[in-house]
């Protein structure tokens, strides 16, 4: 079975009122212990709220992170940290990409390497940001 790290913008896609019908599909395909979110995930998820306006808004986001639908209740025990091998491997990361010319996102860069350190495969829809990774779309038609 194949293990995913869902990159921070699945999560916000499932939240929506109207989560994509293929994203949908995909998720309810999955076994709920083939999927991890990274702690940096918690944390952009967490500083997201914290940056919106005080308001109603604000209050629902705040009840459903501390809730037992929010990510840290969600993915209780597949919440992967980055650790010393995880940094290991973005150092290879954000080098590869200076060599290439191409400089890459560090916090996306901490994404993918939390995924390799742990053997999963990134699903993200920042195809452009993992480029020449190990990541799937799945808000993507498959072809």
């Amino acid at each position: 079975m194949s293990r995913y790290l869902l990159d921070t913008n699945i999560i916000s896609y499932v939240t929506k009122p109207e989560p994509s019908s293929q994203l949908v599909s995909w998720m309810s395909q999955q076994a709920d212990e083939a999927l991890y979110i990274a702690s940096l995930t918690v944390a952009e998820i967490r500083r997201g709220i914290l940056e919106k306006p005080a308001g109603k808004k604000r209050r629902a986001l705040e009840r459903w992170f501390a809730g037992d639908e929010g990510p840290q209740a969600l993915f209780a025990g597949r919440v992967l940290a980055f650790d010393d091998n995880a940094g290991i491997i973005w150092a290879r990361l954000m080098a590869e990409g200076t060599a290439q010319g191409r400089p890459r996102s560090a916090l996306d860069m901490i994404i993918a390497s939390v995924a390799e350190a742990n053997e999963c495969i990134i699903a993200t829809d920042n195809e452009k940001h993992f480029e020449g990774l190990r990541f799937i779309n799945p808000l993507r038609e498959p072809s």
